[in-house]
């Protein structure tokens, strides 16, 4: 059984709290890391990569965060691919927007895997980790 290695981007700590409690509810052999704002978040994916360190198969991001939010994650995240370990990284959107246009503006990003509106309950985030663990986790 592979352990589920997932990366959390919100800058709401309840959300953090609550979705890592979850996910360590599905799995109890799980690594979760959190950060609040996406560039925190790509400089750990860089560290990863500088240290080859395995990159998280799951991250879920929000788009409304200070510094730099979840559509400036992904412009960086997508420049950084190439130098990406052949590693499949899954992206996921999970924020409280059903804008039209946040929703238009996602599927420009070929990296992301899908769009998820907030609130997340348990069922759906087990739905992810068996898409992206095919059941295994």
């Amino acid at each position: 059984m592979k352990k589920p290695n997932i990366l959390l981007v919100d800058d709401d700590e309840v959300y953090l709290f609550v979705t890592k409690k979850i996910l360590s509810n599905l799995s109890k052999d799980i690594l979760i890391n959190t950060f609040t704002d996406g560039e925190k978040a790509i400089e750990y994916i860089t560290l990863c990569i500088q240290e080859t360190v395995e990159l998280p198969e799951i991250i879920l991001l929000d788009i409304n965060m200070p510094f730099m939010d979840g559509w400036g994650f992904l412009s960086e995240f997508k420049k950084m691919k190439p130098k990406l370990p052949d590693q499949n990284v899954n992206i996921f959107l999970v924020t409280s927007s059903n804008d039209p246009n946040d929703l238009k503006r996602a599927q420009e990003f070929e990296e992301l895997t899908g769009y998820v509106v907030k609130p997340v309950f348990e069922n759906k985030l087990a739905e992810i980790l068996t898409e992206v663990y095919n059941g295994e986790w």
